[in-house]
């Protein structure tokens, strides 16, 4: 039963990384992108920042397309370890993106992805 919570969760992070991935990869000068990165407009439009913003958006891609293939598509022996994995990944992320971006991203990024963490974790425990 945890697990399945721990894996609804995940899934959760998974859609929130591919919201993410399609912000910086396609829509990195919308209005949603400048509220969610409280970055201005002008600096968004830059060339550089749209080229840096679309390799950003491909990480996150793979953290969630990485979670969805270990929930789906793994060999069932390898699935949990995977989806830990890139739970974990996206956990480090968080944390180093607070540290060199707004601390928000700690909330929004980390905070789903560490409970879906400590719930892996007691699974695998209590099992």
């Amino acid at each position: 039963m945890l697990t399945t919570i721990a894996y609804i969760i995940a899934f959760v992070v998974a859609l929130e990384h591919l919201f993410i991935m399609s912000l910086e990869m396609f829509y990195s000068s919308s209005e949603v992108a400048q509220r969610t990165f409280a970055l201005d407009r002008d600096f968004l439009q830059d060339y550089r920042v749209k080229t840096l913003f679309k390799n950003q958006g491909l990480y996150n891609g793979f953290l969630a397309v990485g979670i969805i293939w270990g929930m789906f598509f793994a060999p069932r022996a390898a699935q949990f370890p995977l989806v830990m994995f890139f739970v974990i990944c996206i956990v480090i992320a968080a944390i180093y993106g607070s540290l060199t971006s707004p601390k928000s991203i700690l909330w929004k990024q980390g905070f789903p992805a560490f409970i879906t963490l400590i719930l892996l974790t007691l699974s695998s425990v209590i099992g």
